[in-house]
Formats: C-alpha cells, sequence, structure tokens
C-alpha cells in the first residue's frame, strides 16, 4: 500500500500551494476524510470544502493538530504562529512539512518536541500538473518514516533535489521565480506562430513542444548547452544577454526572499547549513 494511503493530513493554507496538494493528493487516491482544511479566510476554506469535499477544521481541533502530518502551506508570515499555536498538542512521530518561503527549518524546529519530524519543501507552479522541480530540507530529527512520506509527496509534485537550508533561497530563484520568467518567452513564440497564422491553442501548442523538447534535450542527454545550440545553427538573438537576464532574474529573487527573511527573523534566527 502507497505510504501516503495510511495517513491522515491536515492543511493548514487553502491558497495556491494548498490547492496544488489537494488537487494531488486526491489524484493519488487519498479519500476525502483524510483530509482537512484549515484556512484563517473562511472564504478559501468553503471553497477547498467544496471543490475537494474535505472537511474544514481550525487548529484548535483534533483533526488538525493531531494529523499525522500537518503540511504548511500558509504564507511565511503567518507560520510561526501557527506552528506555535498546535506545537503543544504535537505527539511523537507527527510529521509537519513546511512549503513557507524565507522561514529556516532552524526556526521551526526550536518550537516543537524534538520527536516530531520537520521537512521543508518550496514547491513551483508546475507541480500543479505533477512536473515541478521542488527543493527539500530534512530537519535534523526527520525521521525515515517521515522522509519516506514526504518522498512519496513529491513524487505526485514531479522531480526533487535535496539541499541544505541555506540553500533554499537560492533554489526558490531557481526553480520559482525564474520559472516565471520563462513565460514572456513562451508568449513571443506564441505571438510569432498566430502572425504565421496558426491557431492561438496550436501556436502555444507548438511553443511549448518547442520548449518542452529543447529541455529533454538538457535533461535526457550529455550534450552541453553549446552543442545543443549547434543542431540549430541560426542565431537570431543577443543568447549571452538572455542568459545574463536570467541569472539577474535568479539573483532578484533571491535577493527578495534574503531580505524577507531578515525582516521576520533578522539576526536572532540564522539559517542553519546543518540538515
Amino acid at each position: 500500500m502507497n505510504v501516503l494511503h495510511e495517513k491522515r493530513f491536515a492543511i493548514i493554507g487553502a491558497g495556491n500551494i494548498g490547492t496544488i496538494l489537494l488537487k494531488q493528493l486526491q489524484a493519488a487516491g487519498i479519500p476525502p476524510e483524510h483530509l482537512t482544511v484549515c484556512d484563517s479566510d473562511p472564504v478559501k476554506a468553503q471553497a477547498a470544502e467544496t471543490r475537494f469535499g474535505v472537511q474544514v477544521g481550525t487548529l484548535s481541533d483534533p483533526c488538525i493538530y493531531g494529523a499525522d502530518v500537518l503540511l504548511l502551506s500558509a504564507s511565511p508570515m503567518a507560520i510561526t504562529g501557527i506552528v506555535q499555536a498546535v506545537a503543544g498538542c504535537l505527539k511523537p512521530g507527527q510529521v509537519i512539512i513546511s512549503f513557507a518561503a524565507a522561514v529556516p527549518i532552524s526556526h521551526l524546529e526550536a518550537l516543537v518536541p524534538p520527536e516530531v519530524s520537520l521537512i521543508r519543501i518550496m514547491p513551483n507552479a508546475p507541480s500543479l500538473v505533477g512536473k515541478g522541480m521542488n527543493p527539500v530540507v530534512y530537519g535534523s530529527a526527520a525521521s525515515l518514516e517521515a522522509q519516506a512520506t514526504a518522498k512519496a509527496i513529491l513524487e505526485l509534485l514531479g522531480d526533487s533535489i535535496e539541499l541544505h537550508d541555506d540553500q533554499m533561497n537560492w533554489a526558490v530563484g531557481l526553480s520559482g521565480a525564474t520559472m516565471r520568467s520563462l513565460l514572456p518567452v513562451l508568449e513571443g513564440m506564441t505571438r510569432a506562430g498566430i502572425d504565421a497564422g496558426l491557431p492561438e491553442n496550436e501556436a502555444r501548442r507548438v511553443a511549448a513542444q518547442v520548449m518542452a523538447g529543447t529541455a529533454a534535450m538538457a535533461l535526457d542527454t550529455d550534450l552541453s548547452f553549446e552543442q545543443i545550440k549547434a543542431l540549430t545553427p541560426m542565431q537570431t538573438v543577443d543568447e549571452a544577454a538572455i542568459a545574463q537576464l536570467f541569472l539577474d532574474a535568479a539573483y532578484a529573487a533571491k535577493g527578495k526572499l534574503d531580505s524577507l527573511q531578515s525582516r521576520l527573523f533578522g539576526e536572532t534566527h540564522p539559517v542553519s547549513s546543518e540538515v
């Protein structure tokens, strides 16, 4: 039996990430009665209940704080308060997986009993269709069972890479914000297809397949980027400038997350490089 089917989940935060988690868990066959949603916004909680048929609870309900796995998909500003609210009710063996940007796992570990497994995952938007790239950090007390649970969730979301906590802001810049920067490229390619006379849906399909095929060559062959470029010798853009543009985007995203982390925790909660 899939390790996830044995668990009861509490999804705390019913925004974009919470919706991705609900969608993928249900697609994996997790029954609605094993899923409970909690959100400070009753409209979002009600929307999740209606869409997914799950129950709704509050942080003071046993179905939330007593779940086998607590999935924290609320905003970074809310995470500390959420963990503090449930910490006194947590039991050994429970698993907390935080999906909050800029919240170090070392900060969360200081708030919960030592027998609780803490894991940090940063999903990106393609996780909605099971094609994400999701960095993961395992806390110092994360049990093998907890890690197996996290890996099963990661498989639902796409691919993953294990990192140290002090690499996570970089990872979000690479897999999250930089992913958005690819969309104008896709939009421009789609417009070119439309200008060539293709219907919009066909132009979008062609553009997306070109991007997906190029990515597959980078993933599935040992060709260097220069060797892949040589397969299509026509050069029509300043490739060095485009590469720099995306590098700058990754730096900018990391800078924003570093700034947020500093505002939330200052120097009293340094990011640990120990995992």
